[in-house]
């Protein structure tokens, strides 16, 4: 079975403190929780609409890394803190404009706080491969390698 770890350059050095952005393993693409973090560790944003927007381009550097999109996300899964002020204001916009039908499974959580305290959400996707799929993915050793 092949297993790969996946860190576009657009996304802070994961590696460099302990983990991988995303990873394939039995036919799963997994990611760790993308938010409104630059490549030189900088947040973007300090509204829940511009840090949802620099999240989900964070996913996005990601599934493009992979050659998936949007829709081919099966599950997201967002923290958002303080989800009854932040959910329908800002988040939900976002969130709208990024999937159309038919929408993944979405599940929504509101954690007092997230890694850093200016954090306002994280989200996760799962995407689903078949082998033929995770054979055609470019493994460079870099952002792409084999595990």
């Amino acid at each position: 079975m092949t297993r790969l770890a996946i860190n576009p350059p657009e996304l802070k050095d994961a590696r460099s403190i302990g983990y991988n952005h995303g990873r394939i393993d039995g036919g799963t693409f997994y990611m760790a929780g993308q938010v409104a973090m630059d490549a030189d560790s900088n947040i973007v944003g300090e509204d829940i609409e511009t840090q949802a927007r620099k999240a989900f381009e964070n996913v996005g550097a990601l599934l493009d890394a992979v050659g998936k999109t949007y829709a081919d996300v099966a599950k997201v899964t967002t923290h958002i803190v303080d989800v009854d002020e932040h959910y329908h204001d800002g988040y939900k916009q976002v969130y709208d404009e990024t999937f159309e039908e038919p929408y993944p499974c979405h599940t929504v959580l509101s954690p007092d706080a997230l890694a850093h305290e200016e954090y306002l959400v994280e989200i996760e996707v799962e995407v689903p491969f078949t082998d033929d799929e995770i054979e055609e993915i470019e493994v460079d050793g870099d952002v792409v390698r084999e595990i």
